[in-house]
Parts: C-alpha cells; sequence; structure tokens
C-alpha cells in the first residue's frame, strides 16, 4: 500500500509522468487511467470487501441519488416510493440498483483490459440517449451517479473491519479514477445518440420546409402550355438550374398579370 500511495503521489508531482501517460494513452488508442499493478490490488482487496454486498450498496447509491436530485425519479416510472423514498423491497428498485453495480463489477473484472469495455458502456449510454429527447435526462446526473457511489463506496469500507482505515484514503482515490472513466464513456455514448438524433431531425426539418423544384411542363396544344409540374426535393440537392425555372415562371406570371390589367383599363 505504500509503494502505491508513493507511485500516485509521483504522478501528481511530475509533469513528465503526467506526459508520459498522456502519450502512452494516446499510442494505445485509450483514455482509461493506466492502474498499475499494486494499484489494481488495491481495487481488488477493496471490492472483495464491498462485493458481497453488491445489492444494498446498489439500493444506497440510487437512494442517495433520489435525495440530491428527486427528480431523477422520473427516470423509474414503475419504481415505488414511500414517504418520498424508494421502497427497497420493490422488485424493480432492486433489480435497477443490482444492475448499476454489476456495471461497476464489470470494470472491476476487466481492470486487465479496460477497453474492451467500450462497446458496453458506449451502448449503454445510447440507450439513455431517448431520455434527454423525452426531457428526463439531466447531463448533471452523471456526476451525481459518480459522487453518490463514492460516498457510499468510501462509508462501506470505513465501517468494514475487513479493510484497513489507513488504506481506505488511497482506494477511495483509485476507485474514483475508475468510475469517473466509466461514467466518460457512458456519456460517451449518450452524447453520440443525441447527436445523432438531432441529425435526424434536422434531416426531417429540411424535408419539410424544402423548395419546390420547377421543370418544363407537357405541351398539350400548339399554342399555350400546360402549367409546369411541381416536385419536391431536399434543399441541399437543388441545382442552380431549378432555382432558375423557379424565377421564371415567377417573373412569366407577373408579365402575364401586367399584361391582363392593361387590356381591362383600355
Amino acid at each position: 500500500m505504500t509503494q502505491v500511495a508513493d507511485s500516485m503521489s509521483d504522478r501528481s508531482k511530475s509533469p513528465s509522468e503526467s506526459s508520459a501517460y498522456t502519450e502512452n494513452a494516446e499510442k494505445l488508442q485509450m483514455d482509461w487511467y493506466p492502474f498499475t499493478n499494486d494499484e489494481k490490488e488495491v481495487i481488488l482487496h477493496s471490492w472483495k470487501v464491498l462485493e458481497p454486498h453488491k445489492q444494498a450498496l446498489g439500493c444506497d447509491i440510487y437512494e442517495m441519488i433520489f435525495n440530491q436530485c428527486p427528480e431523477a425519479r422520473k427516470l423509474f416510472p414503475k419504481m415505488k416510493f414511500v414517504n418520498s423514498k424508494p421502497d427497497r423491497k420493490s422488485c424493480e428498485f432492486s433489480f435497477q440498483a443490482l444492475r448499476f453495480v454489476q456495471v461497476i463489477e464489470g470494470a472491476v473484472m476487466s481492470l486487465d483490459n479496460l477497453p474492451a469495455l467500450d462497446p458496453i458502456l458506449d451502448n449503454l449510454g445510447r440507450r439513455h440517449g431517448k431520455l434527454e429527447v423525452n426531457g428526463k435526462f439531466r447531463t448533471y446526473y452523471w456526476s451525481t451517479f459518480l459522487e453518490c457511489s463514492i460516498c457510499i463506496f468510501r462509508k462501506t469500507l470505513t465501517n468494514s473491519r475487513k479493510f484497513p482505515d489507513k488504506d481506505v484514503d488511497q482506494a477511495i482515490i483509485l476507485w474514483r479514477y475508475l468510475l469517473r472513466d466509466v461514467m466518460k464513456k457512458i456519456k460517451a455514448g449518450y452524447n453520440a445518440d443525441i447527436s445523432n438524433r438531432m441529425t435526424a431531425l434536422a434531416m426531417d426539418d429540411n424535408r419539410s420546409f424544402s423548395l419546390p423544384s420547377i421543370r418544363k411542363g407537357s405541351y398539350t396544344s400548339d399554342d399555350r402550355p400546360s402549367s409546369p409540374r411541381i416536385r419536391y426535393f431536399n434543399q441541399s440537392k437543388a441545382g442552380f438550374s431549378s432555382l432558375l425555372w423557379l424565377l421564371m415562371y415567377i417573373i412569366g406570371i407577373s408579365v402575364k398579370r401586367d399584361e391582363e390589367v392593361k387590356n381591362l383599363l383600355t
């Protein structure tokens, strides 16, 4: 544990090591915190203390989230609340709480290859995207989830006789690194989904408000052409010729009306 503390202290004080971490991350095409073997052992040791209480941990985290952000309850319409508190006996609540902790457990089990979690976390974030479109999700929920998780983890480790008090701070720092990156990956998928949805909405708007394209009408007689036919197209694909036909059509109507007015006056 002393070695872990020394390595963490060196990282915070040495710009060269921080720079090396950034360069190494870019080379590996990842942005996960590069845990050393000693740091991984600290996380695994603390997880052995936390793991038997997974469901209780999840329930405590969610209850704290609802206390901090009561509006977050809208995300779980099927969840039961008693006296403004979630019903811990509710299957919906316990299932959701356990599922959240299982995501964290997946990160612990993947400490040797964290980038392998990227597709899973990205998909999880994209599934939350529709909640933003429905007006139920707020971006500050991400930091709330992180801080509430860290708080409950610290409380559990502090109250456990199986984990030394002197090692709690070091463990919590490492847990923050891990959970921060988990949330960051989920948020990236969430933002990607929102971006895709906004692009799709913009394309629909363009189709709705696109200008008409005018093309030559077919002639029914040798004297006068029939009315030009109109078809709708995407404005982004409009050519100069289509706009020119539109202007010619408008000008032709205007000239014809002027001639009719003159004939009436004379």
